[in-house]
């Protein structure tokens, strides 16, 4: 028996989830042991960072929405390169989502700007994946 839309999204969700949850542990981990929890801290901007990275890449896996710089609709695979490429740009964008977004705000002088800037972040990172993965997969091509 084929899944509903609805059952399809519940399965790339979980799925993404675990995903995102998994290979962003490190950055995940050292903001819940260093970070304060304000309002507009780098607390609330990771956790909203994470929970857009994993509704957009729901999105992009379902193919609800078209990633940026490909015409292939859907997520990455599972292979080793694409892996470690994953490891990599969880963290740094949960990293530049949290830390990066309090900075800009603090400078602005604007405290809600980080959870705008989480966003926009969380967003243009899942958005963005699959065209990085697709040309290194590429790339790895004999």
């Amino acid at each position: 028996m084929e899944k509903s839309r609805f059952g399809c999204f519940l399965h790339d969700l979980t799925s993404i989830f675990g995903e995102v949850s998994i290979l962003g542990l490190p950055v995940l981990l050292l903001v819940g042991m260093t970070s304060s929890t304000a309002s507009y801290g780098v607390t609330a901007a990771a956790i909203v960072a994470w929970l857009t990275m994993v509704l957009v890449g729901t999105l992009v896996r379902g193919g609800w929405v078209r990633p940026l710089g490909t015409e292939t609709l859907g997520w990455l695979t599972f292979s080793p390169a694409l892996i470690a490429l994953r490891f990599v740009h969880y963290n740094t964008a949960l990293a530049v989502a949290s830390y990066g977004g309090v900075a800009v705000a603090v400078v602005v002088g604007v405290p809600p700007l980080s959870i705008f800037a989480a966003i926009v972040v969380g967003v243009g990172s899942m958005l963005a994946l699959p065209a990085i993965g697709e040309s290194i997969a590429r790339s790895r091509r004999p």
